[in-house]
């Protein structure tokens, strides 16, 4: 069963390190490109070799005072540093969130257990999966297929409910193909260059560890 969201440990601190260095930051924090390689020695000095770790060790406030005053990294640093490497784990929401999934079909899924779109990811990866639902729910096997593909797409960081369904109605349906995209596809280059970046990482760490 793929999970809905990646295994941080396949990110080396390496590669994050130049993920970082390289994308487009939102204006919060760009600050994670000042001193970078100064800093992310000291991240490597201290024992973290790939983004679980880091995520574990600046877990809390308390962990990264503490972290702070041992390792010669300003707080302000990590605290910005943990939002970034936490963006790369996708938070489920509700089914509820997605425009046009009917009320009636929230709330037969819900009886079932499955509240939020990891739940129904995780669920019904495979056509029996679906067709098993279909038959205690009620729901079209075809819908269910529909859902499935939108909360593919909603583990893409920066992608929600309404934006998911945008990129199914231009025939997208699974963040492979999303990330197979080309910021030459979008009017908006700059801010789909993002999410794209987002997919591939998914992607690949679907396969194997990356390699960028």
């Amino acid at each position: 069963m793929e999970p809905y969201t990646i295994d941080a440990s396949k990110i080396s601190l390496d590669q994050f390190q130049k993920l970082t260095l390289t994308k487009r930051l939102l204006p919060g924090r760009v600050i994670l490109q000042e001193k970078m390689s100064e800093r992310f020695t000291l991240l490597k000095d201290a024992g973290i070799s790939n983004l679980g770790q880091l995520i574990r060790i600046l877990g809390s406030k308390a962990k990264i005072t503490r972290f702070a005053l041992q390792h010669r990294i300003p707080s302000e640093y990590l605290v910005i540093l943990k939002r970034e490497a936490g963006s790369y784990l996708a938070r489920p929401f509700k089914l509820s969130e997605f425009p046009g999934i009917p009320f009636e079909f929230t709330e037969a899924l819900k009886s079932k257990g499955i509240r939020n779109t990891k739940e129904f990811f995780e669920w019904v990866q495979v056509e029996n999966q679906r067709e098993e639902l279909a038959g205690k729910t009620g729901i079209p096997s075809h819908r269910l297929l529909e859902l499935f593909a939108l909360c593919d797409l909603s583990r893409i960081t920066g992608v929600g409910g309404t934006f998911a369904c945008v990129i199914y109605e231009s025939g997208i349906r699974s963040t492979e193909e999303f990330a197979n995209l080309t910021t030459a596809d979008f009017s908006t280059e700059e801010d789909l260059r993002y999410c794209v970046g987002y997919a591939k990482i998914i992607v690949e760490c679907g396969r194997k560890e990356i390699q960028l």
